[in-house]
């Protein structure tokens, strides 16, 4: 049975005029707990649990989006990322305001 599992996702912001302007790489562990799975975001601290890995995963990627639109809303995201030992990649595209995780993120099962 598989009791923890790890990924990478990488994170989207899209600036409010519509261009995807930097994209960043979260670290993202999950640990079986009993009944529940908990996962957390190595990086920001954001933990979620819930029934099943896929919907701790889910939760997580909804929880980091949620955090970094109201940290960006109350201070300067940037300073926030450096902060917390985030590197910020440069990117280009045309979107919607915010922050959006990125989809097809690899999931890497640990233990027995």
């Amino acid at each position: 049975m598989v009791e923890a599992a790890r990924e990478s996702i990488q994170v989207f912001h899209i600036a409010t005029q519509g261009a995807l302007d930097f994209a960043i790489i979260l670290n993202c562990n999950y640990n079986r707990e009993g009944d529940q799975w908990v996962g957390i975001c190595d990086e920001l601290g954001t933990s979620t649990f819930a029934d099943t890995l896929e919907k701790t995963r889910s939760e997580l990627q909804q929880a980091i989006q949620l955090q970094l639109n109201e940290v960006e809303r109350i201070t300067d995201i940037r300073d926030y990322l450096a902060d917390n030992e985030v590197a910020i990649q440069p990117v280009s595209q045309l979107r919607q305001g915010g922050f959006a995780v990125a989809v097809g993120s690899n999931l890497e099962y640990l233990g027995a």
